[in-house]
């Protein structure tokens, strides 16, 4: 088990840097979330849904690999949500759990934004709930980081 621990470690981690390079182009449209909603193009705001989008994937990606690597099973019509609410729990023995109530609550906004998104034109969508979602993008990251951080270090506990 130490080797496909490693593996997904490897796997986690390499998710993790593709985020932090996604939050280095977030800050470059990070002052848009501060103009009035007429500032804001279409263009731009298509841009900014996209790196929403992107981020939920990859907290879904790393999620997708722990639950399988530890369940093995997430093949159902709402395998989003039972993914996300999966990783909040402690299996006791089997694996700690991966997020806390509040990200959870967080990264829920992403996830629905992110269904929004991929079924609506960007000059359809909703400029402030957008904005709203997006306004949380840095706590967000900062708990992820944390969180799965100390879950890495759980992993360590189960060799």
């Amino acid at each position: 088990m130490p080797h496909n621990i490693a593996l997904l470690r490897a796997d986690i981690e390499d998710e993790l840097a593709k985020l932090e390079e996604l939050a280095r182009v977030f800050d470059t449209v990070r002052e848009k979330l501060d103009l009035e909603p007429a500032e804001v193009s279409v263009y731009d705001r298509g841009a900014i849904g996209y790196l929403l989008h992107n981020f939920y994937s990859g907290c879904e990606n790393m999620f997708r690999r722990i639950a399988a690597f530890f369940e093995n099973d997430i093949g159902t019509d709402t395998w989003h949500a039972d993914l996300l609410r999966r990783m909040k729990l402690n299996v006791e023995g089997y694996r700690p759990a991966v997020i806390d109530d509040e990200l959870y609550r967080l990264l829920q906004d992403f996830r629905g934004f992110r269904h929004v998104f991929r079924n609506a034109y960007s000059f359809e969508l909703d400029w402030e709930r957008e904005r709203l979602v997006a306004l949380r993008f840095e706590t967000t990251l900062n708990l992820v980081r944390e969180q799965v951080a100390a879950f890495l270090d759980g992993l360590d506990e189960l060799r």
